[in-house]
């Protein structure tokens, strides 16, 4: 098989013959299961990270290509799980994260960061798919109209410019289709739940675990494609589609490995765990005591940790649809126009657990009438709950905090906290206790989300000369965001309706801003009896939160392309001459967000923080060359040549950027060729980066002057007051959910990042065996100057354990010290240009096509071998992740991981192909030596053991019109690896909520079994 494209075509990434080989033995399919002979000497190909064509498959960049027949022996109908299956690429945003859910499907290569995985659709920029982030969203990728998938890894911006640091990836769609096709496709999970784990665990609080099969998540995925020519001579072509898919969705609940939070001890003791916002009541005090409402309103020691595992989503529903269209028409080989549209409207809802008083309420007024005598003797007695040492006493605040008594305002108690009502001035009594209740009557938090794209290219090609063609395009791309959060608790509401007394007028129980005239809406929240929340009091506090925005990205570019060696510009030793191409771009990025006064006032309980509104742009003008000169192919040496590129771009904020690579291929022999390459690349900070408003948000997971649940402080009291503990706060109360406050937001001052990637490699074609193909690459990657926070964790463990007055400057307790219980309390953590990110490893792929009796067999294997990915944050040691999860390194960084493929296509059309997929074993990051890493752990979460899946699939070719298909992959149905969910009281998690999910890593390993799918591909 032969890759061409028109000589006029410029756009687009190719692909070297190894690599190519590889994609098409990857495809298994009759017309594919073959390896890709010696290209014809007039086909013009778009070699991977560059734009200059040339004769043969003779690329020097690594690269990695998946076609389309590949796609369909995976069964994927989610394009992140496609590229999430190669070994370079490293789990985003996806279809199994609930909390914490964008509602897109990103891509992160190499394991640095979506943000530094650039996407294209024809070899040009796809835009930002969500106002959170400068990520594409590839849910807008239609995978039944993709023609291959190319992955470039490593810098490639003097190509493509900013944000190409981790690499590329290209799809290619068909836009040569003629015909009229129907592809569908129907898929499940079904799982066998008989993991005895967690089956002493549930017992205990009385969960009912689930056993036996389950089916769950059916999927429909249905394209229709029409195409065909037009025009006196058929000189136009045109290429229409629309697209149809469903997801259903799955609970944790179904599955007996994630239907309860796990907890694991420090011996190792698995329980099921869950969050102190409990259905029936938590409250800490002042010293931290902990209550918990029992039966006949009574306050009894301790808490009930909620299960928050069943309601929350393992797949989401999603629902997308699609539409486009790809024409060309060549008016004369100088005038060849052509446009792209492309469409795309997807909505999913992220569910979560339910939402409730996480700590939003901070006392409890003592003429409340909803308290009984027990209770209130407990509270508001003197000596009680609510008074430390018998004498606490307070004021109020603007914001209704209490602070403790300097002595200068005479209107205080000696007993339990005086308050004052806002409306008649009159004192009253308040014990100071932090309510915690689950809103269960309520129901689970639901996020809908929705993304409507579209995207257009218009351009003009042609060859002006024998010599010089040029591509001049604009590409404009919107995607406007709906979101709208349901289920959620009005902090403000609440600590109103809380406050609750007897109405004098009619002798009833009422809100006190009832009763004085400030709210008369408001009705009595009762959190001090089972079963005590009325309807009309959820009807009151519980609120919707409403954002809106959009982003948008325009692009303009002219390129030329020179075959110089028209001009006799070549050296003596090579019939081809130097290439080059040149050329301008225009990039303009926006993104406008506006959010409701529930979001940007931090008023609903369950978002950590406040969501504010956000508006920004910035362009960028650039200039760009590069060029190909072979020096040797013919003769003593096979080929010998050498690329390089360049481009310099203007940053409407002022900063200037250069970016360039050189790239040597030498082939002493037509069977062995080395390849080498030098890549400088560059992220300039998005928009986000630089306008994100700066407001206090959830972000660190560990205070040290806190207590532990044992009683014990992680830190003395003379390190804590380093921090502005003073000795009256010692310890300081823990939160329950392991969350603390830090001031985050955006730096306009903020410069771009930088990265170098070297590769080295070599690719084996011997003669001598017809159908192989092997590759080993080389590959390192340096990012410096990265645009990162400190980490909050960081900075509070650098003032304990230095007193750099740099990062006890940046600590603001509240007056209690605490860094959660309200907005006073946090740490200053912007985005600044420090530290950097460091991977080094080796990619390895080989193929091998042949004939045997009866049709052909085709093996394929793609593997990557992580030696390093080290993480500087600028302050601490750096820590290298290879092999290693956890609460710092996140999802699992497999040393080893591979995908092997063996495919039988037999003459009569049917093929049987079998995969397999394999994660070598990771490590806890705690257990590390380093000491940026290290902690308390138990051997429970050491290791999670390697992990290897098998694929079984077959296609049937009925007729030239009737194509079918059929596969499981997971066959044997592996559970996934197990560990410590977020959100115990546990020490010794392995996860944070938006990393892992039902005690897994769900967008790592497969969560849900057996996935089953059968498809038809209809040719009319």
């Amino acid at each position: 098989m032969t890759i061409t494209t028109n000589k006029t075509s410029r756009f687009g990434l190719g692909c070297s013959a190894a690599s190519l080989a590889l994609g098409i033995a990857f495809a298994g399919a009759p017309a594919f299961a073959q390896t890709a002979p010696a290209a014809e000497e007039d086909a013009v190909i778009i070699v991977t990270g560059s734009r200059i064509p040339q004769p043969n498959l003779t690329g020097a960049t690594p690269v990695t290509v998946m076609s389309s027949a590949e796609i369909k022996l995976q069964g994927t109908t989610r394009t992140e799980d496609l590229i999430n299956s190669l070994p370079q690429a490293f789990a985003g945003q996806g279809g199994n994260i609930a909390n914490g859910a964008t509602g897109t499907a990103t891509l992160n290569l190499r394991g640095l960061g979506e943000e530094r995985t650039l996407v294209l659709i024809n070899g040009r920029r796809l835009m930002p798919g969500d106002p959170t982030s400068s990520a594409a969203d590839v849910n807008f990728i239609p995978s039944s109209l993709v023609k291959r998938v190319e992955v470039l890894t490593g810098g490639a911006s003097s190509t493509y410019g900013s944000d190409a640091i981790a690499g590329v990836v290209n799809f290619v769609m068909d836009t040569d289709f003629e015909g009229f096709q129907i592809d569908s496709q129907y898929s499940l999970y079904q799982h066998n739940n008989n993991n005895s784990l967690l089956d002493a665990a549930h017992a205990p609080r009385g969960f009912a675990q689930p056993k036996g099969n389950t089916v769950n998540g059916g999927t429909i995925d249905v394209t229709a494609t029409f195409g065909g020519k037009f025009g006196d001579d058929d000189q136009g072509h045109f290429t229409a589609y629309a697209g149809y898919r469903k997801l259903k969705a799955v609970t944790q609940s179904k599955y007996d490995y994630s239907s309860c939070a796990s907890q694991v001890s420090a011996a190792s003791a698995v329980s099921c765990g869950g969050s102190a916002t409990s259905a029936n009541g938590t409250f800490f005090d002042w010293a931290s005591n902990t209550l918990q409402v029992g039966p006949g309103r009574t306050f009894i020691p301790g808490f009930t940790p909620y299960n928050f595992a069943p309601l929350n989503y393992f797949q989401r529903p999603d629902e997308r649809y699609t539409a486009g269209v790809f024409a060309d028409y060549e008016i004369s080989p100088a005038f060849h126009p052509y446009m792209e549209a492309m469409f795309m409207d997807d909505r999913t809802v992220a569910q979560i657990a339910e939402s409730g008083n996480f700590g939003n309420t901070l006392s409890v007024n003592c003429d409340n009438p909803l308290l009984s005598a027990q209770q209130k003797g407990l509270i508001c007695g003197n000596g009680g709950l609510g008074v430390q040492n018998g004498n606490l006493v307070t004021r109020v605040t603007e914001t209704g905090f209490p602070l403790v008594d300097d002595g200068s305002d005479p209107r205080f108690s000696s007993t339990p906290l005086t308050f004052f009502d806002p409306t008649t001035g009159n004192p009253y009594n308040k014990g100071f206790l932090q309510g915690l209740r689950r809103n269960v009557e309520g129901g689970p938090r639901r996020d809908d989300l929705q993304h409507t794209s579209f995207r257009i290219v218009g351009g003009m090609k042609g060859e002006i000369s024998p010599v010089w063609s040029y591509d001049a395009s604009y590409v404009f791309g919107r995607t406007n965001f709906t979101e709208t959060y349901f289920n959620e608790f009005s902090a403000r509401r609440l600590n109103n309706a809380v406050d609750v007394i007897v109405d004098p007028r009619t002798g009833q129980n009422a809100c006190r801003v009832f009763v004085s005239g400030v709210d008369t809406n408001c009705r009595p929240y009762d959190m001090f009896a089972l079963g005590g929340v009325t309807q009309e009091a959820l009807n009151y506090v519980q609120v919707p939160g409403f954002q809106r925005g959009n982003t948008q990205e325009r692009v303009f570019n002219a390129n030329f392309t020179g075959a110089l060696g028209e001009y006799g510009l070549k050296t003596p030793w090579s019939d081809q001459g130097l290439g080059i191409n040149v050329g301008v771009e225009y990039r303009k990025e926006s993104l406008e967000l506006n959010t409701d006064i529930n979001f940007q006032t931090g008023d609903l309980t369950g978002q950590g923080a406040a969501t504010l509104p956000t508006k920004g742009s910035f362009d960028v003008k650039e200039v760009f060359g590069e060029f190909q000169l072979p020096i040797i192919d013919e003769g003593f040496v096979h080929r010998l040549a050498i690329e390089g590129g360049y481009r310099y771009s203007h940053y409407s904020s002022g900063v200037n950027t250069d970016t360039y690579k050189v790239v040597l291929d030498f082939a002493p022999i037509r069977d062995i060729r080395f390849r080498a390459g030098y890549n400088r690349a560059v992220r300039a900070p998005n928009v986000q980066d630089l306008f994100a408003p700066i407001r206090v948000a959830l972000n660190g997971s560990s205070d040290p002057c806190t207590e532990n649940p044992d009683g014990s402080v992680d830190a003395t009291p003379a390190q804590c007051a380093l921090t502005g503990v003073t000795p009256g706060n010692y310890p300081v109360a823990p939160n329950p959910a392991g969350q603390f406050n830090g001031l985050i937001g955006g730096n306009p001052n903020l410069q771009p990042e930088s990265s170098d990637t070297k590769t080295l490699g070599v690719v084996f074609q011997p003669g001598f065996l017809p159908g192989f193909s092997a590759t080993v690459d080389w590959f390192d990657i340096k990012v410096k100057n990265l645009i990162q926070p400190y980490g909050q964790d960081v900075i509070i463990d650098q003032c304990l354990n230095t007193g750099n007055p740099t990062f006890c400057s940046l600590i603001q307790r509240d007056p209690t010290g605490s860094l959660w219980r309200s907005s006073d309390g946090f740490i200053r953590d912007l985005d600044l240009n420090i530290g950097g990110l460091k991977t080094r490893g080796i990619d390895v792929t080989a193929a091998y096509s042949t004939r045997v009796p009866g049709g052909s067999l085709s093996l394929s294997m793609v593997g990557t071998w992580l030696d390093k990915l080290i993480t500087d944050n600028g302050v601490s040691a750096p820590y290298d992740c290879a092999g290693l999860y956890g609460l710092v390194c996140g999802t699992p960084n497999p040393e080893w991981r591979h995908k092997a493929r063996a495919t039988y296509t037999m003459e009569n059309g049917l093929g049987l192909s079998l995969q397999w997929r394999y994660f070598h074993s990771v490590t806890l990051d705690r257990t590390s030596s380093n000491t940026t890493l290290n902690g308390g752990f138990a051997d429970f979460n050491r290791k999670l053991p390697a992990q290897s899946y098998f694929d079984l699939s077959a296609t049937f070719a009925i007729t030239d019109a009737y194509t079918f298909r059929l596969g499981v992959q997971n066959i044997l149905d592996n559970d996934p690896p197990i560990i410590g969910a977020n959100g115990s009281s546990s020490v010794v998690n392995a996860c944070t909520a938006v990393l892992c999910s039902g005690n897994t890593f769900p967008n790592v390993y497969d969560a849900m079994g057996r996935y089953i799918y059968a498809g038809v591909t209809l040719n009319f």
